[in-house]
């Protein structure tokens, strides 16, 4: 089984590849996803997820902690996670709270694909050419992880990036406490109130009220809102303004 939470897409988009690839199936994380599963009949179980800010994202965090998997302790546990260019430790983060719930993380990889994230001075979307480029490799790449997980190998294969440990063990920490609000979040004045942003939210934290969204609390800072809307009507605080939009194809 393949537990996997996507926002834009990347993720979704390699994990049901990977799955067709391995015969497994895909149940998508989310804030109304049932909370117990029975893996018995499952041969082992991948987390399938993008890297946030070089960790992994709070819904999947939290997921893993509450979730009851019904012999999830028989199964071997794989990460294959999505980064617009490294990750960091985040397959420690992973490993260290799948061992918490009592299961058996074997290893860990990363697939890169197309940079989604926006929030900050300096980020913004790929160009098309390097998007592209990006999506060209990701096959052969999802590939290789299918046979390495065939084979149940215990060697992971992450793209670490420069200075790791600064990246997940302070800045990681940082981003969840200081850089993770939903309160910047808005509609500008050339909203239609279509609900494709409250639709397309993971976390179900979007209410449309009078034609306007309206952001909750309950926010994992996905992005999906802002990259699905078909009028680039959804802005972060002045931070997004002429940042790019990006979301993954149907299929490679």
């Amino acid at each position: 089984m393949i537990f996997c939470f996507s926002a834009c897409g990347n993720t979704a988009l390699v994990a049901h590849r990977l799955a067709g690839i391995l015969g497994e199936k895909v149940t998508m994380i989310t804030n109304n996803a049932p909370r117990s599963y029975d893996v018995d009949t499952h041969r082992r179980v991948i987390w399938a997820f993008p890297v946030y800010s070089w960790g992994l994202p709070r819904e999947v965090r939290d997921y893993i902690r509450t979730v009851r998997i019904i012999g999830g302790e028989t199964k071997d546990h794989f990460m294959v996670a999505t980064c617009g260019d490294d990750a960091g430790l985040a397959d420690k983060i992973w490993a260290k709270s799948i061992a918490g719930r009592g299961w058996r993380p074997i290893a860990a990889h990363t697939v890169i694909m197309p940079n989604t994230y926006v929030n900050l001075p300096g980020f913004d979307v790929d160009k098309v050419t390097l998007a592209n480029e990006k999506l060209s490799e990701a096959p052969e790449r999802i590939e290789e992880i299918a046979h390495a997980i065939k084979c149940r190998s215990t060697i992971s294969k992450i793209t670490r990036g420069r200075c790791p440990w600064l990246k997940t063990r302070i800045l990681y920490p940082l981003f969840n406490l200081f850089l993770s609000s939903p309160k910047p979040f808005k509609a500008e004045a050339h909203c239609i109130g279509c609900g494709k942003c409250s639709r397309s939210c993971p976390m179900g934290n979007i209410a449309i009220v009078n034609s306007i969204p309206q952001w909750g609390n309950n926010c994992t800072m996905c992005m999906a809102c802002y990259h699905h809307c078909p009028y680039h009507a959804v802005a972060y605080g002045k931070i997004t303004r002429k940042k790019g939009q990006y979301l993954a194809p149907d299929k490679f």
